[in-house]
């Protein structure tokens, strides 16, 4: 691939990320007074909020925020796919033409989950890091990741509650998942692309 369309995708998934840590912060009840969390609030407020009187919240889910992931990501397919059919080919019915229509409907749906799944693995590795790191001290960034992860661990600690009250399994058991959820989304994507 071209190096400026890998930069371009990068730099897409980046900011695709940012506001869906909006989203988790939201469904977290996340301390809006934590640095990290204030550093998104601000870098998001500009874009979403124009959007919620058309796109208000559900409950706990920033509706307007997912829009804007959604949209990144759909905007970075059509993008990469633009560079790679001609506009001879655009014109025809050719089997190249006919995948990029599929990829097209389906494409930000993976590529959205994709980048979820990424978002989530940096989280949970993070979260593991930084816990060992912390040695119980006060840390904004660990307060942050445990505050963004209690969603996704919650449902799971209630099945597997911590052996003995402070080894928790839960985020490997989500990084387990993440990496079997990862490995059908490339498969699926390899199943669209080869003839």
């Amino acid at each position: 691939m071209n190096p400026v369309l890998t930069i371009l995708e990068y730099v897409i998934n980046l900011f695709a990320m940012v506001f869906l840590l909006r989203v988790l912060l939201q469904l977290g009840s996340a301390d809006f007074f934590n640095p990290v969390a204030q550093f998104i609030h601000k870098f998001t407020a500009p874009v979403i909020n124009p959007l919620r009187s058309v796109l208000p919240d559900l409950g706990k889910f920033n509706l307007a925020s997912f829009v804007i992931a959604l949209a990144l990501i759909t905007g970075k397919i059509f993008l990469i796919k633009h560079f790679f059919i001609s506009a001879e080919e655009a014109l025809m019915l050719t089997p190249q033409v006919i995948l990029f229509m599929v990829l097209v409907g389906l494409g930000p749906i993976s590529g959205l989950f994709m980048v979820i799944s990424n978002l989530l693995l940096i989280l949970f590795i993070g979260l593991m890091i930084a816990s060992f790191m912390s040695g119980g001290r006060h840390n904004p960034g660990l307060i942050f990741l445990i505050q963004v992860t209690r969603p996704i661990l919650r449902p799971i600690q209630r099945i597997i509650p911590p052996l003995g009250g402070t080894i928790d399994l839960s985020p490997m058991i989500v990084l387990v998942g993440l990496f079997f959820l990862q490995g059908i989304l490339y498969n699926f994507g390899a199943s669209l692309i080869s003839p």
